[in-house]
C-alpha cells in the first residue's frame, strides 16, 4: 500500500493556486522536502520572464554533472556554487534550474514553478528543468516521484505533461544513460516522439 506523501516545506507563506498545502497532497511513494532559495543561501535573482504556460506542459530531466553531495550541508552549497557559476560567469539572472534534487533527497528550488529557466534551449518557455545532484540514489529518485505528483496536484504542472531527458532535445550528453534508462520507464516519458522543433530560448 502506497504511503501518503508527507512534505515538509521551509515557507511561511505558500504563493501559489492552492492555499491549504495539507489538502493539495496525493499518495505518492516517499516523500520530499522542499528548500527554498532563502534557506539554502541563494543570492538575489533578478529574473522577470514568467513561463509561457501555467501549467507547464513539460519536465525536462537534467543531471549538473558537478560535485557530488550526500549532506545536507554539502548540498547547499554545491547548489550555491552552481548559482554563482551561472550567474557570475554565465552571466544568466539566476541558477538555470527549475529545480535541484539532491543526494540527500531533498528538493532545491531554483526558478521555481512560474519562472523561465535558462536550462534548455527551446523548451525554457515552457518546462520545468529538473536537476539532479551527484549520484542518482534511491531518496533522489522518491523525492522526484512525490514531487511531480504534487506539482499536478498544486496546478503548476499539466496532468499530461510530457517528461524528456535533457538529452532528447539538447547535444548534450546529460542526464546521463542510466537516468535516461530510469525515465523510460515512467509513463509520461516520450522522447523523440514528442520533440519540437523551436525556436526561442
Amino acid at each position: 500500500m502506497k504511503n501518503s506523501c508527507r512534505i515538509w516545506i521551509h515557507l511561511a507563506v505558500f504563493l501559489g493556486p492552492w492555499k491549504d498545502l495539507t489538502s493539495s497532497i496525493s499518495p505518492a511513494t516517499g516523500c520530499f522536502q522542499l528548500i527554498t532559495p532563502s534557506k539554502w543561501g541563494a543570492k538575489a535573482a533578478n529574473c522577470s520572464q514568467p513561463l509561457r504556460d501555467v501549467p507547464a506542459e513539460y519536465v525536462v530531466i537534467i543531471h549538473t554533472a558537478g560535485n557530488p553531495c550526500r549532506t545536507h550541508r554539502d548540498c547547499h552549497n554545491e547548489v550555491k556554487m552552481i548559482q554563482n557559476y551561472h550567474m557570475n560567469l554565465k552571466g544568466w539572472c539566476d541558477i538555470a534550474y527549475s529545480f535541484l534534487i539532491g543526494e540527500d533527497g531533498y528538493v532545491y528550488e531554483g526558478r521555481g514553478w512560474r519562472n523561465e529557466g535558462s536550462h534548455t534551449y527551446g523548451y525554457n518557455d515552457l518546462s520545468l528543468g529538473i536537476a539532479f545532484i551527484g549520484t542518482f540514489v534511491d531518496r533522489a529518485w522518491k523525492a522526484l516521484r512525490c514531487f511531480l505528483d504534487f506539482s499536478v496536484k498544486i496546478g503548476y504542472l499539466s496532468p499530461e505533461y510530457i517528461m524528456l531527458a535533457h538529452s532528447d532535445v539538447s547535444d548534450i550528453v546529460s542526464p546521463g544513460e542510466f537516468i535516461r534508462a530510469e525515465i523510460a520507464k515512467w509513463p509520461n516519458y516520450k522522447h523523440s516522439l514528442y520533440i519540437l522543433n523551436r525556436g526561442g530560448q
